[in-house]
């Protein structure tokens, strides 16, 4: 294999919002490269002149630990992966980098394909306001939380 790191995955602009703030800003995930068998993403985020960036063993722990930074900035990144109602199973993790998560229906049993997302897309413009469905990072741990105890 190959491989050139890093390797950019996703390179594109998303809703970032705080208080009254709405804009469009460049997001980037990269596949960094690999420590043994293990692999180390990327994502950056520069929603004023103050660039945050984050790593982890998958994408989707990068953002969480990226949205750990914005949080106390005021700044909510608007994508699926920051859904209060979103988590990716181990599998998406280990096999798929946590580039999908799965959005947790509550009352249902599993998780299916059909409630697969990725991790790093705008969420449908057919909700009222995106915005309203993000929530911190513990938040999101609650609902994963609650999810499975209702299982």
């Amino acid at each position: 294999m190959n491989d050139v790191h890093p390797r950019p995955l996703v390179d594109r602009e998303v809703l970032v919002v705080r208080a009254d703030v709405r804009k469009r800003v460049p997001l980037r995930v990269w596949l960094d490269g690999y420590d043994g068998p293990r692999p180390t993403y990327r994502v950056e985020l520069a929603p004023d002149r103050d660039r945050f960036t984050a790593t982890g063993p998958d994408a989707f722990e990068a953002l969480v630990r990226l949205r750990r930074q914005l949080e106390p900035e005021g700044w909510a990144v608007v994508v699926q992966g920051a859904r209060r109602d979103t988590w990716p199973s181990g599998m998406a993790r280990d096999m798929g980098g946590g580039l999908k998560v799965y959005v947790l229906r509550p009352g249902g049993p599993t998780a299916t394909d059909e409630d697969l997302v990725d991790t790093f897309a705008d969420i449908p413009g057919g909700q009222a306001d995106p915005a309203g469905l993000i929530g911190t990072v513990a938040e999101q741990e609650a609902c994963r939380d609650a999810w499975f105890a209702g299982r």
